[in-house]
Parts: C-alpha cells; sequence; structure tokens
C-alpha cells in the first residue's frame, strides 16, 4: 500500500462565485484551520486569469453564474487537460445537476443551504478529501512510470546497447519525471578514482562539477553515501553545501543519495534532486533505492560481460598461440633431428681430429639445451590453461611411484588427507623435484615428503638424505641455465609456483641432504574429509563384522 505524499499545507483552493457573500464566508469558514487558502474570484474570466498565474490544488464552482455556467467551467478545464479535483458547490438541489457534474469529471458535489457549520465543515473534509485522493493519483502514476523506467533499463541490459547508452538514457527518462531536477551516476575504482559520470539536468554546471570530482573532492552527501548501508543520503541545503558547485541550483530542493553495490563491490553513487515533498516520502526513497539497486545490477553485469569478453578474446589468443607454438616446435624439432644426426658425424670426426674436438664439445651442449627448451616450452605452453583444481598430493606421489623406476631408492609420505588448489600441471612439479633429488643427490636412499601447516601458510616439504646443497649455490639453484640435465630445471620449476600463487626455497643442510619447501597460501590447500569418514564407516563396519562373528 503506498503512502500519500507528504501534505503542503496551506492547500490552495480557487473558489468561483457570483456572489461576493458567499465567496467572503466560505473564505472565512474554510481558512479557519489553517490548513486551507481560498482565493476568490467573482467571474470565470478572473478564474482563469488566476489559473494562468498561480498553481491550484483543488477548484471550487457554483452551478448558475452569469458567463459560464459550473459545468461548463469544469468542461472546459477538463477540455485543457487540467484534472486538478473540482468540486460543485451550489444551491441547485436537482439530481440532475448532480448526475452530470460527475458525469463531466467532478471530484464531488456539494448543496448549499442549512445551517452553515456543518455545510462548511462537508466542505471543508471534501477539500481535504479530494486533495489528498488527487495527491495519491499522481503518485500512483508517478511512480508506475519511474517503475516503467526500472523495466526499460533492466531489458536494454541483455541487449547489445553500451553502458554509456544505457545510464545516459536512465538519467534522461528520472529527470523527466515531475518533482524530479537532475540525476547524476558518479562511479569510481578501487581507489576512488572517477572513472565515469553519467547525468542529466546539470548542463550548466557539469563543468564545474567534473573539475570538482577529478581534482579528488567529494560532496558531503557523496561521502556518507558510500558509507551508509541503511538508505539514502538525505541533503536539505545548508552551510555544510556551500562550496558544493551544484549548491547554487539546489536551494529549493532535496537531494537523495544512494551508494551503488552489489555483491559487495562498491561502484559509485547515485544521486538524485528532487522537490522537499518527493525526497520526504518513504515511497519516493524506497524507489530511488530501487533504481540504484537496477543500476548496480548493471554495473556487475557490464563488469562480467567485459570480463568474459577479455577471456575470450585471451582464449582465442591461446589457441593461436597454441597452433603456432605446437608448429613452430614441430618445425624445430625436425630440424634438431637433422642437426643431431650431423653432431653424431662430427664426433666421430673429432675422434680421428682431435682439434675440433672442442667445437664438437660445445655443439652438443648447444643442442642439448634446444631440446631442453623444446621440452619446457611444451610443459610451460599448458600451464594456466586449464582450470585450477583440488589435487590429492598422496596420490600424485602414489602415481609418481608406480610410474617411474626409482630402484632401491624409497619414496616416504606423510601428507595424508592433503589436496592443493592448483593448476593440474602441477604433479610434473614434485616429479621434478624428485628427480632432482636423485641425480644430484649422489648417495640418495629416501625422499621423505610431508606437509607442516603454519598459521598464515602451509608448507609442503621434500627432502633426501643425500649429499645437499654447498651454501653458496642455493641462491643461485633457482637461476636460469643452472642444472641443465634436470628436467624441468629449478628456475622453471620456481617460475610456474609463482603462477599459482606458490613459492620453494631450499633449506637443507649440506653434507645430510637437500630440502625443497614449497610454501602454499592458506586459501590454497585443505584436508579432504571424505576420505576420513570413509575410513571411519570402514572401520565401524568391520569392528561389527567381528562383533557378530563372535
Amino acid at each position: 500500500m503506498y503512502h500519500s505524499l507528504p501534505h503542503l499545507f496551506p492547500v490552495h483552493v480557487l473558489h468561483v462565485d457570483d456572489d461576493v457573500h458567499i465567496l467572503e464566508v466560505t473564505k472565512a469558514f474554510l481558512e479557519r484551520s489553517g490548513h486551507i487558502r481560498v482565493y476568490s474570484c467573482s467571474s470565470v474570466q478572473e478564474a482563469f486569469e488566476h489559473l494562468t498565474v498561480y498553481s491550484v490544488d483543488v477548484f471550487i464552482s457554483d452551478y448558475e453564474m452569469p458567463d459560464m455556467s459550473g459545468i461548463e467551467l469544469l468542461q472546459t478545464i477538463r477540455g485543457h487537460g487540467c484534472d486538478i479535483p473540482f468540486i460543485l458547490f451550489t444551491g441547485r438541489g436537482r439530481e440532475s445537476v448532480a448526475v452530470s457534474a460527475i458525469n463531466s469529471g467532478a471530484t464531488f458535489y456539494v448543496q448549499k443551504g442549512g445551517e452553515p457549520r456543518s455545510q462548511y465543515a462537508e466542505l471543508s473534509d471534501k477539500v481535504m478529501k479530494a486533495y489528498r485522493q488527487y495527491r495519491d493519483q499522481q503518485k500512483l502514476r508517478h511512480l508506475s512510470r519511474i517503475f516503467q523506467v526500472l523495466r526499460e533499463v533492466s531489458d536494454t541490459i541483455h541487449g547489445n546497447e553500451r553502458r554509456e547508452e544505457v545510464f545516459a538514457r536512465l538519467c534522461s527518462r528520472i529527470t523527466s519525471e515531475p518533482g524530479y531536477q537532475n540525476m547524476r551516476i558518479v562511479l569510481f575504482d578501487a581507489n576512488g578514482n572517477v572513472t565515469g559520470v553519467y547525468h542529466a539536468g546539470l548542463e550548466e554546471q557539469m563543468g564545474r562539477f567534473l573539475s570538482y570530482l577529478q581534482a579528488g573532492n567529494r560532496t558531503s552527501c557523496y561521502k556518507k553515501a558510500l558509507q551508509s548501508r541503511s538508505g539514502p543520503v538525505i541533503c536539505a541545503p545548508d552551510e555544510t553545501c556551500v562550496l558544493c558547485p551544484l549548491y547554487s541550483g539546489h536551494h529549493d530542493a532535496h537531494t537523495l543519495t544512494v551508494r551503488l553495490e552489489h555483491a559487495g563491490t562498491v561502484f559509485g553513487i547515485v544521486s538524485v534532486t528532487l522537490e522537499p515533498e518527493y525526497a520526504r516520502d518513504p515511497d519516493e526513497q524506497a524507489m530511488v533505492q530501487d533504481v540504484a539497486r537496477e543500476i548496480s545490477y548493471a554495473l556487475h553485469h557490464f563488469l562480467l560481460q567485459e570480463e568474459h569478453n577479455e577471456m575470450e578474446n585471451l582464449i582465442g589468443t591461446n589457441k593461436k598461440l597454441d597452433i603456432l607454438n605446437t608448429i613452430t616446435r614441430h618445425d624445430i624439432r625436425n630440424e634438431l633431428t637433422a642437426q643431431l644426426f650431423h653432431y653424431d658425424n662430427l664426433l666421430e670426426l673429432s675422434h680421428k681430429y682431435p682439434e675440433i674436438a672442442p667445437d664438437v664439445k660445445e655443439l652438443g651442449i648447444s643442442l642439448n639445451n634446444i631440446q631442453e627448451h623444446l621440452m619446457f616450452s611444451d610443459v610451460y605452453q599448458k600451464i594456466g590453461i586449464q582450470k585450477p583444481q583440488w589435487l590429492s598430493i598422496s596420490r600424485i606421489i602414489e602415481n609418481i611411484t608406480q610410474s617411474h623406476g626409482f630402484g632401491n631408492v624409497s619414496i616416504l609420505h606423510s601428507t595424508g588427507t592433503l589436496e592443493v588448489y592448483t593448476d593440474p600441471m602441477f604433479g610434473k612439479i614434485v616429479i621434478n623435484l624428485v628427480e632432482n633429488a636423485l641425480m644430484h643427490g649422489s648417495r640418495v636412499s629416501a625422499i621423505q615428503i610431508r606437509f607442516v601447516e603454519r598459521i598464515d601458510n602451509g608448507l609442503l616439504i621434500i627432502e633426501d638424505d643425500g649429499m645437499g646443497i654447498p651454501d653458496n649455490k642455493k641462491k643461485v639453484i633457482f637461476e636460469r641455465g643452472v642444472g641443465r640435465n634436470s628436467g624441468l630445471g629449478l628456475f622453471y620449476t620456481r617460475e610456474i609456483l609463482g603462477m599459482t600463487g606458490m613459492s620453494i626455497t631450499e633449506n637443507g643442510t649440506y653434507g645430510k641432504g637437500a630440502r625443497f619447501e614449497i610454501c602454499i597460501p592458506k586459501s590454497c590447500y585443505r584436508f579432504y574429509k571424505g576420505e576420513e569418514l570413509m575410513n571411519a564407516l570402514h572401520t565401524s563396519f568391520a569392528g561389527q563384522v567381528h562383533a557378530d562373528d563372535s
């Protein structure tokens, strides 16, 4: 149910009657309450002249007048599109007059005569009732039009129009409604910088207003709205608004400002300047909040659309690069095969001609590097193509031990149900570190993999009992070109981990073994409870079976 607009007293009544005495008495009675102010006219012509200059809330007219009857006056007013309440106040008591008045668009019919106090009490009641009904009807039409604007915006969100077109039209439509003077949508980025301004009704002040915003200034109502979650901020211009570039045009108006927010993201503010009676109305405030919610959703939609378009473009680019890289690697491998054939021939000749042996050796190293680069580019290209997944570390280790032959070296792990949210290629990182230990550890007999949980993160530790890494080499092992025969290489391992938000360090003791620690952010690991629950159920079931057997 809608509340009526706040009543603006006094109610302005225009009374036309050719009897001056009736005009005086009516004015005296109706103005006693202080809620009504009567303007008296002794002729229809005088009433028309008054209407062209002053606004009127309710019209009271006699029926019989020299130049025009009350019914004809009513029909003339309605014929010009004026729908203000009209009360026929007449001594004529015929039913036909009342019917004609109502059929012509009269709001009420009040008959003169009888006890004056009760007669004018009825007229006063009819004036106030007609006034309230008319304002309620105006409000319903107004809110219906605003609601229609919201529907139009909602429909255009999913169309082909750009954000600028949608918001510019919304501002124009809102300010075309009675009571609305101007509207502006101001968008900010995460750092508080202005990223967009859409408006209507501020053409003359817009240049000064934009300069004010771009200089880092914010109006007091903007500051309050960005901090408020309870509803629109109502601003009636006072001394705190003197420095606002919009102050000069807002002396006789109020401003409603609402924060634009959706799904926890604050986009900016929307602000409308209205006549005070609208700004104070709870339903009008609720409608402005609905407008803000619709704009916020639209901004959220446009943001998702931009991200989607960027992702589509990125996927398209990645596909092209993938095809190009695949073709390039294929061609390089073909050339490399031919080069390796010639290298083998040169290697045999180096035994006969020792003077070329150093060059042949360097050529072999170069060809080996090319092979490593090809292998890495093949692996690296796949990083980030697939969405991150929750990967079970124990399953990765078990797959490694089953698919790789490590001789007499034991692979021990105590990671339990640990899962890491990372790129599906993470398994190759673990394989690379294990192979690195076997290749450089000299006397490795066991490799242990375990997990340590800390306050802000977790450590996946891969350590061996080999020789370890000298202190003077700990800082260089992750640099490019170090460890050429170590699979992906520690440089590539560090780079790939960095892409997934992780880091790696080596903290072993030389002579006792290498110790690689992968630091995993708190949000990127978890302990899967489903497996523990299944184990508990199996244990419980087994216990029940044994109890039944006994």
